[in-house]
């Protein structure tokens, strides 16, 4: 809509004409579309119907008969959907580009006439755009343009594509051997007649009838919009002037809000003329101007200056500054200066906007508007910037600000390694990688239920239906200039504020324009750290000290300047919380004074209230831990940063990796599919932390033919400390190396904090507790590695503190930790053989075999010991490679039945020393990460998996890619691949295709992918894929799809070369009607076909004519193969 609006500039139009275009023209315009494109689809199979002909020819009759139809009432072939599509957008079409043309004139005069008559403007280039008739012009060629087009399309649609009517009834004629396509010898002499009939006809000729009606509807009301301004353009020539064209016309109630300003102006001019004396009044009563030098001019006291920043002075003789004054008060709705020698531009004093008038005296033309002397204008608001001292702090504030706040120490890589280097570290800048994030009103609250799957989703959550700001700038209004933001470490406050500061001065964002609510001259980045709680300082030496602040530009003149006009100022407090020794909120003095030296709290308090810099805009960002200290300002709006949705989360991704999109791909490929990282990266900075991880993990692996792996635990680990370090006070301004990260060695402070936050990871997972109350985490409140959650009420008068880890699985790393580190041998055996069936404690489990790798005295096989290791023997013909139909082999499958439960565990744990051939995980809950895990194990080149069973679980294309990329790599031996029973769909089936044709790699021969909705595309991708020679696969499995004529013709084509080895094709229960059992049949009739078993049963589309016909056909061939029909 934003794209729309950008478009057709409301301004260009009259009111009507865009109401009617973007309300009418658009909405008819879809409507119509959206009919014919429903009637082009559905006509010829259900809406067109002929007599006389047999039932098994009958839709070949049909078929033949609407292609005469439609070449006698559509003979040039131009579908009515595409005509409609022609109408209706070149109409828009021209709208667009006349709205272009126009726009910057248009802006440029409403700009001018906010302040006052176009046509008395200063400036040539706004004379030029108010005097011209180029507007006027660019308006009736777009009339004109449409009025043609109008009428054009009229009498094409009447004239020459279509009849006036579309006929119900119709007489087709064909060549009788339609009707007998086997024994008739004089085919060719007769012809057959057939009565059709067309019953979609009367609505076609309705609607058609509705296209010409609105087109005409149109038509008429362009010509009389321009018969009007073409009338009253003869009559008044100074309509055709751009402003007067713009007022009247295209923006009528665009005048009105000139009227204030002009009837100043007239004000001003009855003032002046009082002031006048007549040129033959006597001498002693004449006023005459004497130079004067500019040191002589009276200046206004201070306090006269806050309201009056000019003064008239006219005199005859030396006056008295009392005598100024009192003049003054006569005339206190206007002042002139009067002198004639011009001031230096620095010594004129900013004026208040819209309120004073100044006057230099310098030669004036005569008569300029009225005959009488030249009467100063109303000054613009602005001309308030002509003062130099004032825009050259503005400028160099943006200058610093555009230079500074780009390459960010946030943003650089924790693996930097030493100069010299060539290390593969991606570094960010602030332009590149920001992201806007999900912000709600107040606080948020969290639920989090006993299912740790819908634990996970709480985080990353899409917040569609609520209000979603884009930036800070949306929560800046009139109404709401005291803002309170809140959010826990690492959301992304601190960047939010300096992606503001940065549109700011880009002009991005607040700039001057004729329609903004809101804009700054002046704009401050304080951070609460950088201060001392018991520094005393005032308002001027806060703002000198505040980041990205020019040096020597706040000299007394923009001081002045920014205390009149505090409402363009904004100030943003960055990190509440990170206030030095936790100082609370003040009283402050009743009336402080701007010089008046304070506590930078009580200072702080004082803007809040609005008892310094009263209108300014405040901005402040907090942690949830300091909100008590601050609980009594008056914050007109408290907003709270959620962070990323799921839809943010994967534009972070692509933003990280830049052009690099196969790059962005696979980390975006491999976040989505493990739930855990996915909602940890709801938090941006472990956005931050996961991509550069896994960057680095692929730049290295990538090299050596490895896919991405799921190192979960080697990324946490790294992850933790990364998030820790740069989010806790103490080391916030610390410089790490790579390896401070990579080391597992801790300091003793550090290790001793994190031995406590595992204890209390531990114990809450023990009692099942996401929830932590204050007493628990006593000490480690303001850890950055905690949240805190809104209290809850115990009763009518107590409350109680509530925190909870930043993410669910950050708990059970440090749960993991915990236990690595406190527990012997025996004592973790028998904790894991407990409950290890437990899942809340599965990826605890996960973590702690991770961490145990590089624990001598803790060897991981206390974990793989544990998996599974009974078999069962049991006959399946799932598991036979050469499948037929009614043979079954002896196989043995892992886990039995009874201990399936365990396999949970093992689809996430990569034991080398696994001998299992056969391993069936059907009927799991096995999702894309499973499928990712699985992947990772069969890619190993110690696996010896012969057989993989995954079906009836929940794996989508994701996880379709995963196995597509395992089975590609040589040193998987899968032979067969059950995938039945999945949600794998086309792109799933486009990877696995891509996969079995590569380059001999691949040794699958058996793909069973039934019940997994591929359709016609996916057919393709799989054809094209057993017509290469390097596939090996001999059998085929597409049963219960959605694979139409369309697919059935691919397949056919594919197995029809001789490079096809395919076996088995198993297309039971699809969408082939009798045109794809034609192509199959034709295809196994070739020579060429290695195929065994073709099964087409249980395809409802497939008449009993057409089995005759396949019968019929193959009853003459050599082939070996069964069709099972």
């Amino acid at each position: 809509m934003d794209t729309l609006k950008e478009l057709l500039v409301p301004k260009a139009f009259n009111k009507y004409s865009h109401f009617a275009v973007v309300s009418i023209w658009f909405v008819m315009g879809a409507t119509f579309l959206g009919i014919f494109i429903e009637v082009e689809n559905t006509e010829p199979r259900f809406d067109f119907r002929c007599g006389g002909a047999k039932t098994e020819n009958i839709d070949l009759v049909r078929g033949k008969c609407f292609r005469q139809y439609m070449k006698q009432y559509n003979k040039y072939g131009v579908p009515i959907y595409g005509f409609v599509i022609i109408n209706f957008c070149l109409i828009a079409a021209v709208y667009a580009v006349y709205s272009q043309i126009v726009k910057n004139t248009v802006n440029v005069l409403s700009s001018s006439t906010r302040n006052g008559d176009p046509e008395s403007q200063s400036g040539d280039q706004e004379n030029k755009n108010s005097k011209g008739k180029q507007l006027f012009i660019a308006y009736c060629c777009q009339l004109s343009t449409r009025l043609v087009l109008g009428v054009l399309s009229m009498i094409l649609q009447t004239q020459l594509l279509y009849p006036l009517e579309f006929s119900y009834t119709f007489d087709c004629y064909l060549p009788s051997r339609t009707n007998q396509p086997r024994n008739s010898s004089d085919a060719t002499q007769n012809s057959a007649f057939h009565e059709c009939s067309n019953q979609r006809s009367e609505k076609k000729t309705f609607w058609m009838n509705a296209i010409l009606v609105v087109n005409g509807i149109f038509v008429a009301g362009i010509l009389i919009e321009t018969i009007y301004i073409m009338s009253r353009a003869c009559i008044e020539k100074k309509f055709m002037k751009n402003s007067k064209f713009l007022e009247t016309h295209l923006n009528p109630s665009h005048g009105k809000s000139h009227q204030k300003p002009q009837r100043q102006e007239e004000r001003i001019e009855q003032v002046s003329q009082q002031l006048r004396v007549p040129e033959n009044c006597s001498t002693r009563g004449e006023l005459h101007l004497e130079p004067q030098r500019q040191d002589d001019v009276v200046q206004p006291q201070p306090h006269e200056r806050e309201h009056r920043p000019t003064q008239v002075e006219l005199h005859s003789e030396p006056q008295r500054q009392d005598d100024v004054a009192s003049r003054e008060r006569e005339h206190r709705a206007t002042q002139i200066e009067s002198h004639q020698e011009p001031q230096r531009q620095d010594d004129v004093f900013p004026l208040q906007p819209r309120d004073e008038i100044e006057s230099h005296q310098e030669p004036q033309k005569p008569n300029r508007r009225s005959g009488h002397d030249d009467v100063p204008l109303t000054q613009r608001e602005p001309e308030q910037l002509q003062n130099s001292n004032l825009q050259r702090f503005i400028a160099k504030t943006k200058e610093i600000i555009q230079e500074d706040a780009q390459n960010l120490f946030e943003l650089q890589s924790p693996f930097l390694g030493n100069p010299g280097e060539q290390t593969a570290v991606k570094h960010l800048t602030l332009d590149q990688i920001y992201t806007n994030l999900t912000v709600i009103n107040d606080r948020d609250t969290y639920d989090f239920t006993e299912d740790r799957q819908e634990q996970l989703k709480v985080y990353p959550r899409s917040r569609k239906g609520e209000s979603q700001p884009k930036g800070l700038e949306d929560l800046l209004t009139d109404k709401s200039k005291k803002v309170l933001v809140v959010g826990r470490p690492g959301i992304g406050k601190t960047l939010c504020c300096i992606k503001l500061l940065r549109d700011w001065a880009f002009d991005d964002v607040f700039k001057a324009t004729s329609n903004a609510e809101t804009h700054f001259d002046a704009a401050f980045f304080v951070k609460f750290r950088r201060f001392n709680s018991t520094d005393v300082l005032n308002l001027r030496e806060l703002l000198i000290q505040s980041e990205h602040f020019p040096p020597d530009h706040l000299d007394d003149k923009v001081w002045k300047y920014i205390l009149q006009h505090p409402k363009r100022v904004i100030i943003l407090f960055d990190g509440f919380d990170e206030f030095k020794h936790d100082a609370k909120i003040v009283q402050s003095p009743p009336r402080p004074n701007v010089e008046q030296k304070m506590p930078l709290r009580i200072l702080y308090h004082c803007l809040v209230h609005g008892k310094l810099l009263k209108d300014a805009s405040i901005v402040t960002t907090t942690r949830p831990t300091a909100l008590p200290s601050i609980r009594r300002l008056p914050f007109d709006k408290i907003c709270e940063i959620l962070g990323f949705s799921t839809e943010q989360i994967e534009e972070y991704v692509y933003k990280f990796t830049g052009d690099d999109k196969q790059a962005g791909e696979t980390l975006w490929r491999h976040i989505n599919s493990n739930m855990n990282l996915l909602s940890l990266c709801y938090i941006p900075m472990n956005s931050f932390i996961v991509c550069s991880s896994l960057f680095q993990i692929l730049q290295f692996e990538s090299s050596a033919g490895v896919t991405l792996p799921s190192k979960l635990t080697e990324i946490y680990n790294i992850a933790v400390k990364v998030f820790y370090f740069r989010h806790t006070k103490e080391f916030r301004d610390t410089d790490f190396t790579r390896e401070h990260f990579e080391s597992d060695e801790l300091s003793l402070d550090v290790e001793e904090k994190f031995e406590k936050l595992g204890r209390v990871a531990f114990e809450g997972i023990k009692e099942g507790k996401l929830i932590l109350e204050g007493n628990e985490v006593r000490g480690m409140e303001d850890s950055a590695l905690f949240h805190r959650l809104p209290d809850r009420k115990t009763s009518a008068l107590k409350h109680e503190r509530q925190f909870c880890f930043i993410h669910l699985t950050m708990q059970e790393f440090f749960a993991a930790r915990h236990l690595a580190n406190n527990t012997s041998e025996t004592e973790l055996r028998n904790f894991v053989s407990e409950n290890i069936k437990n899942g809340k404690w599965q990826l605890v489990f996960q973590f702690l075999a991770g961490l145990m790798e590089d624990k001598v005295q803790l060897p991981s096989e206390i974990i793989t010991d544990l998996l599974p290791v009974k078999t069962e023997m049991k006959e399946s013909a799932d598991y036979n490679e050469e499948w037929t139909e009614n043979e079954d082999k002896m196989v043995t499958c892992w886990p039995t039945e009874d201990e399936r439960d365990l396999a949970h565990l093992a689809e996430a744990i990569n034991n080398n020393n696994c001998q299992l051939r056969t391993l069936n995980l059907a009927f799991n809950d096995i999702s894309d990460i499973g499928a990712q895990h699985l992947a990772e194990a069969i890619n190993n080149n110690n696996c010896q998996l012969r057989t993989l069973n995954l079906a009836f679980n929940d794996i989508s294309h994701i996880g379709a890619q995963h196995l597509a990329e395992a089975i590609n790599n040589n040193n998987c031996q899968l032979r067969m691949l059950n995938l039945s029973f999945n949600n794998i769909s086309d792109i799933g089936a486009q990877h696995l295709a891509e996969a079995i044709n590569n380059n001999n790699n691949c040794q699958l021969h058996t793909l069973n992918l039934a019940f997994n909705d591929i359709s016609h595309i996916g057919a393709q991708h799989l054809a094209e894929a057993i017509n290469d020679n390097n596939c090996q696969l001999r059998m085929l499995n597409l049963e219960e799809n959605n694979i139409s004529d369309i697919g059935a013709q691919h397949l056919a084509e594919a197995i029809n070369n001789n490079n096809c080895q395919l076996r088995t094709l198993n297309l039971t229960a699809n969408n082939i009607s009798d045109i794809g059992a034609q192509h199959l049949a034709k295809a196994i009739n070739n020579n060429n076909c290695q195929l065994r078993t073709l099964n087409l049963s249980h395809n409802k589309n497939i008449t009993k004519a057409g089995r005759r016909h396949v019968h019929n056909l193959l009853s003459k061939s050599q082939s070996k193969c069964e069709l099972i029909l």
